[in-house]
């Protein structure tokens, strides 16, 4: 039985890793803020309980982001990244230990403008504000509740003045980090754009590469790559002495049928016949159009006696094609002269026998194979 082993990173969701790794980002200014809490435990800022409380509420937190994160879930909600979650809760954590700090209760106000930060991956200055307004309601309430419960450990002139100064240092970083991250939003959209014009221009080139070496008509090669392909092919048999052959083929009546029926049902049956020709081949072989209605076939590997063979199953293919949108009944037949090359000769010398085979398939009646000597 077959198991799946699990994975700190999704292997096939690319922003969810992204997700991820932020969260973990986030989880090393989680544990310092741990590490400075039990700092001021050690100094006795702190009573026991409410250091407990924290660390075991912030550690559930992050270990319920991770599960909502890495199980899919977080992708129900509008903002997958649950940023402002994540920002949140921590704050409320925050001002809650911030109610037991006494004398250390200012120090937290930094941890609170560093957490604000992580806003900038997927805020905007509106959202910034939001959160500011949250966390500023919060600290107010905390004054508040302070000053009703425990009023000689808070000095109310100096706790305003820190909530003010701390209102402005809010909206002075929302502003900024806003459009920072508006920059960073730009620059991501800019990188779409360049990534998608990169990709319709490889598509462009792609095309224009195609259009140098393909017959526009029926997608096959056209003559001047295909001769190139065979003079690679020359090179090869002389070299290595590999055999390959050069079948010609003609539509039998071609003239005819742009005569009876029209160019656009010649231009029809070209490309219909070509499609069957490339279907029938090998992936090692290749095919061209070498003008009008004549097509050459190179054959690698491929001594006479397999290129009869395959010639023969083109031709019957071609022989069952069908033409519903010219006529229910009409139908085509190809004549092919094929030539085996020899490693002494020129390609020339063999497309001129393959050629004089064609002639003498014509010649015999059509619609069938010849062999040159």
């Amino acid at each position: 039985m077959k198991t799946s082993r699990f994975s700190i990173f999704p292997a096939d969701d690319s922003k969810q890793e992204i997700r991820l790794r932020r969260f973990f980002i986030g989880c090393a200014a989680h544990l310092m803020n741990v590490g400075f809490i039990l700092l001021c435990w050690y100094f006795s800022y702190l009573a026991t309980t409410p250091t407990l409380v924290f660390v075991g509420l912030d550690l559930s937190f992050i270990l319920l982001c991770y599960v909502v994160l890495r199980s899919g879930l977080n992708q129900r909600f509008a903002d997958p990244s649950l940023t402002f979650f994540q920002i949140a809760v921590p704050a409320v954590l925050g001002l809650y230990i911030m109610f037991h700090a006494g004398a250390a209760r200012s120090a937290f106000l930094l941890l609170g403008v560093t957490m604000f930060a992580f806003g900038m991956f997927r805020f905007k200055i509106r959202q910034f504000i939001l959160l500011a307004l949250f966390i500023l309601f919060g600290y107010c309430l905390l004054i508040v509740l302070l000053y009703q419960h425990a009023p000689s450990q808070i000095d109310l002139r100096l706790e305003i003045v820190l909530w003010l100064a701390f209102a402005l240092t809010l909206g002075q970083f929302s502003f900024l980090a806003g459009t920072i991250g508006q920059l960073r939003r730009k620059l991501s959209e800019k990188n779409a754009e360049l990534a998608k014009q990169n990709t319709e221009l490889e598509i462009a080139l792609q095309r224009i590469s195609d259009m140098a070496i393909r017959d526009e008509l029926t997608g096959q090669y056209n003559r001047h790559y295909l001769m190139e392909r065979i003079a690679e092919e020359t090179q090869r048999c002389a070299r290595y002495g590999s055999a390959f052959c050069l079948c010609i083929l003609d539509i039998d009546f071609f003239k005819r049928v742009n005569d009876t029926r029209g160019h656009l049902a010649g231009d029809e049956v070209l490309r219909k016949v070509a499609s069957s020709i490339s279907a029938s081949l090998r992936a090692t072989d290749f095919l061209g159009r070498f003008g009008g209605e004549e097509f050459v076939i190179a054959l690698t590997n491929t001594p006479i006696d397999g290129a009869t063979v395959i010639a023969e199953r083109v031709r019957e293919k071609v022989a069952q094609l069908s033409f519903p949108e010219i006529d229910a009944q009409f139908q085509v037949t190809i004549s092919i002269g094929i030539a085996e090359h020899d490693k002494r000769a020129t390609a020339a010398s063999t497309l001129k026998l393959a050629d004089d085979a064609l002639y003498q398939a014509k010649e015999s009646g059509r619609n069938r194979c010849v062999c040159a000597p």
